[in-house]
Formats: C-alpha cells, structure tokens, sequence
C-alpha cells in the first residue's frame, strides 16, 4: 500500500472535497440525487459550525483519497465525536486505506481527550461492516428517529 497522509481539514481542498462526496455517493450502493449545489451548502454549514472537526487523507503525491467531517458535541458522560460524513473515493475502497485512516482519527481525537466517536449509517450496506471490522458495536439502548416538523398538531 502507498503511503497515506493524514491530517486535520485543510480548506484548500473543500472543492476536491465536495467533488469526491458526490463520486462516491452518488454510485452504487448508496445512488443519492444530490447536486453539487446540495454537497457545497452541506460543507458551509458544517464549516460555520464551532465544533467542526474534520480530517483528510491523501496519497503521496497530495491527491485527496478520504473525508471524514464531523462535530465534536456534549452528552452527560463528557464530549464525544460525531463522525457525519466518512468516505473514501471508490479505488481505493476495501484495500485497507479506510482502516488506516480511521485509526488516524481515533488517535487524533484520544490525544484531544475525546473518547468517543458515534455515526448512523444504513443496514447492511459496505459501511455498516466495515465501522463492525473496525470495532464500531450497535448500541443495545439506542435507535436513531426521524421526525418532520411540518404541520405539527
């Protein structure tokens, strides 16, 4: 495997960034209808938020290869890491990169003093195994909800 730099977000490849989130998901298995309008208006939210955190990997001649964007938020136990958007472009899926790059992650944040990350992500979908693989457990009490806040009664 080449060697992976990883690293903290860097603004300069928000564009490169934005362009990989739409190859990837907008293929299989996940086929999203999203616009590049919708990615950029994702990004500059999570960018304006205070607890932003995000990290980059990148091959050895600077292509940018994962994303990993999130938030650090509260919860009575402490703070932990929101892990909202992890990808990879596809030629580099399933050859460990992702390993790699998670790892670099959770070392980033321990040394942060942040215990824990947390993430939804569909059943049974390559995602879902590969967080398994990589020691993410189901929780036994949670269940993520959606609700509108349309028309309330």
């Amino acid at each position: 495997m080449e060697k992976i730099t990883c690293t903290t977000w860097n603004n300069h490849y928000l564009d490169e960034a934005i362009q990989l989130y739409l190859d990837v998901f907008t293929k299989d298995p996940w086929n999203d209808d999203i616009t590049y309008d919708d990615i950029t208006s994702y990004f500059e939210r999570l960018l304006h938020m205070n607890t932003f955190e995000g990290y980059i990997a990148l091959s050895e001649s600077g292509a940018l290869l994962a994303v990993s964007v999130g938030f650090i938020r509260p919860w009575y136990k402490g703070i932990e890491y929101h892990l909202d958007s992890f990808y990879m472009a596809s030629d580099y899926q399933g050859k460990g990169v992702g390993t790699v790059f998670l790892n670099a992650i959770k070392k980033a944040l321990c040394q942060k003093n942040i215990p824990s990350i947390v993430l939804d992500t569909d059943m049974g979908y390559p995602a879902e195994y590969f967080y398994r693989k990589n020691g993410f457990e189901q929780s036994e009490n949670g269940v993520t909800l959606y609700g509108s806040t349309k028309n309330p009664s």
